[in-house]
C-alpha cells in the first residue's frame, strides 16, 4: 500500500497532537485529522468502488483510530498507522458493497425468471420467443419436489400455503424450493439455451 508523504515537521506536529490527547486533550484530534484527512481519502478512494462512501469511511477510520490510539508507538510513523486502519476499513465497506450488489442483481435476476416462469412460450417484454420456449424446456427438464413445486407455484397459482400443505412442509420450505428452482433454471438456460442470467 502505497501511503502519501508525510514532512517531519507535519509527523512532529502529530506525535505532539497525540500526546496531548493522551494527557487528556481531546480537542487535539483536530489536529490529526487536518494533518492526515487528505492522505486518507486518496487511500480509501482508491479502494472503495464508490465514491460516494469515501467520507464516511475516512471519517470511521478517524473513530477507530481514536479509540486504539493507546496502540500507536510515538515516533514510529502516526501515518502509515492510521492508512493501514482507513485500508481495511475501506475493504470491509467494499466487501459489503459487493455483497449488496450481488445480492441486488440475484434478485432482480430471479425477479425476471419468475416473471417468464408464468407465461406462455410467447413473447414477453424484454425476453423474446425462443428464450420463453427454452425456459419452459428446462421446466419441463425438472424432475421431483422441485418440479411439483414449481409447476403448482406458476401454472396451478396455489399459494405457497397450500403447496406446502400438500407436501407436508411450511412455507419457508416452499420459498427455498422456489429459489433453488429458479437457480437451477438459471443454470439450465445458460448450459442448454446460450441465454446469460443478465440477459433475462
Amino acid at each position: 500500500m502505497m501511503v502519501p508523504m508525510i514532512n517531519e515537521d507535519a509527523q512532529l506536529h502529530i506525535d505532539q497532537a497525540v500526546q496531548r490527547i493522551r494527557n487528556g486533550e481531546r480537542d487535539a484530534y483536530r489536529v490529526v485529522i487536518d494533518l492526515c484527512e487528505a492522505r486518507l481519502r486518496l487511500i480509501v478512494a482508491g479502494v472503495l468502488p464508490d465514491a460516494s462512501v469515501v467520507e464516511d469511511v475516512v471519517q470511521q477510520a478517524f473513530v477507530l483510530a481514536y479509540t486504539k490510539l493507546e496502540a500507536y508507538q510515538i515516533g514510529t510513523g502516526f501515518v502509515p498507522w492510521i492508512a493501514t486502519i482507513a485500508r481495511y476499513e475501506a475493504l470491509n465497506e467494499r466487501r459489503r458493497w459487493l455483497a449488496d450488489r450481488s445480492l441486488r442483481q440475484r434478485f432482480a435476476i430471479e425477479q425476471r425468471i419468475e416473471q417468464a416462469v408464468g407465461s406462455e412460450p410467447a413473447p414477453l417484454e424484454g425476453i423474446d420467443q425462443a428464450t420463453i420456449a427454452g425456459l419452459h424446456a428446462c421446466i419441463d427438464a425438472l424432475q421431483g419436489r422441485a418440479a411439483a413445486v414449481v409447476k403448482a407455484h406458476y401454472f396451478a397459482n396455489q399459494t405457497n400455503e397450500i403447496i406446502a400443505t400438500d407436501h407436508g412442509r411450511t412455507p419457508a420450505w416452499v420459498r427455498l424450493v422456489l429459489h433453488r428452482a429458479r437457480s437451477a433454471l438459471a443454470d439450465c438456460l445458460k448450459s442448454n439455451h446460450g441465454v446469460r442470467c443478465a440477459e433475462l
